[in-house]
């Protein structure tokens, strides 16, 4: 295929891409993973800044996640990518916007990463100066999300203001190595409380809520495939709630895990490792057979369940391309990414079920 052509699709196809860990390439056999080694770690405030701008290849990206009191449901992502020389590095974001009839709207932007500013007196983090796209405020202090773009002739604005926001943590360095690679994963936003309004196509909600946000990053040649990762998020109120976020290798037959627990609980908060998945049920979602159940190990011996039991969002940007370049596409990368999100059900030996939202994604 003529290089223009694949330069193009990667453009279009970066969000996805880099913004899962799905580094496409190699054949990995048993997956080495070594999970952090010590306690929880505050956050410092240097963290929330981009760690890998200056690697040659590297992708890093920010999850926000909202739940709203009306049923509103959004996911946002801002993003730093370098392809090597295959691409010049970009910056991006990328959001989903969920109402409670089941209807979506999903948007992404890049820019040249040369535009991206780290404003560290402002505490800003904006891909483009010229476009309302950014995050800001000192953590656990005060924090801000504005978006305001248009697609396709839609104009879509989020305005969300965090308060009461706990405190960012970390596993010890927070670096996970897989097969000698380093992954660095951070909850800088474990639990705030979240107002504001969602406008698209000039219908303005206001919505309150609560949010969360995790920060990903590594910095590596694109020679690794990781499979899957999954997301669970149980928000009860400020000094009760439970995360885990675990990543899953490519051709990993010991089903280890990179990834952990954090939760608080009466305001003591804990972590523990996610050290594999024991089991595995599925059922379909939206035409694909994904996880229904999952078991898995923590490091101390004892063990989970999650249990999907709804889903509300399934996405790929590849399903916004036409059939060729879908195909092509999919050749170049080595599958599909696809994300699905939804509700599910976290439950533990003797204790009471936690109900609370998944996100779940994976390579086909």
């Amino acid at each position: 295929m003529p290089e223009h052509i694949l330069i193009s699709l990667k453009k279009r196809l970066y969000l996805t891409f880099f913004l899962h860990l799905l580094l496409l390439g190699g054949n990995a056999s048993y997956a080495q993973i070594d999970n952090p080694e010590g306690g929880l770690t505050t956050v410092p405030d240097e963290l929330i800044w981009a760690q890998t701008l200056s690697g040659s290849h590297f992708n890093e990206f920010w999850n926000y996640q909202f739940y709203f009191d009306n049923g509103m449901k959004a996911h946002i992502l801002f993003s730093v990518a370098n392809f090597g020389s295959l691409k010049d590095p970009v910056s991006g974001v990328r959001f989903s916007i969920l109402y409670p009839d089941g209807s979506t709207y999903h948007v992404s932007r890049e820019y040249p990463l040369h535009m991206l500013i780290q404003d560290r007196e402002t505490h800003m983090f904006r891909p483009r100066l010229e476009r309302e796209l950014y995050f800001v405020g000192k953590l656990p202090d005060e924090h801000k999300i504005v978006i305001d773009t248009p697609k396709d002739g839609i104009s879509y604005q989020i305005e969300l203001t965090f308060t009461n926001i706990a405190r960012g943590y970390k596993w010890a360095d927070g670096m996970f190595d897989i097969h000698n690679e380093e992954i660095g994963i951070v909850t800088h936003i474990p639990y705030a409380e979240v107002s504001g309004f969602i406008s698209v196509d000039g219908d303005r909600r206001q919505v309150d809520g609560t949010g969360y946000m995790d920060h990903t990053f590594q910095n590596q040649t694109t020679t690794r495939l990781m499979n899957s990762g999954y997301r669970f998020v149980n928000h009860t109120d400020s000094r009760n709630w439970d995360l885990l976020y675990f990543l899953l290798p490519a051709d990993n037959r010991g089903r280890s895990t990179a990834g952990y627990r954090l939760k608080s609980e009466n305001g003591r908060v804990s972590v523990q490792g996610i050290e594999a998945i024991q089991e595995t049920h599925d059922s379909e979602a939206f035409g694909k057979s994904i996880p229904r159940i999952m078991e898995l190990e923590l490091e101390n011996g004892g063990s989970l369940r999650l249990y999907r039991t709804e889903d509300e969002e399934r996405f790929s940007v590849l399903s916004e391309l036409n059939w060729l370049a879908r195909r092509a596409a999919k050749s170049f990368l080595g599958g599909e990414v696809i994300d699905f999100r939804g509700d599910a059900t976290l439950q533990e030996p003797s204790n009471r079920p936690k109900q609370g939202h998944y996100n779940y994604f994976f390579v086909e």
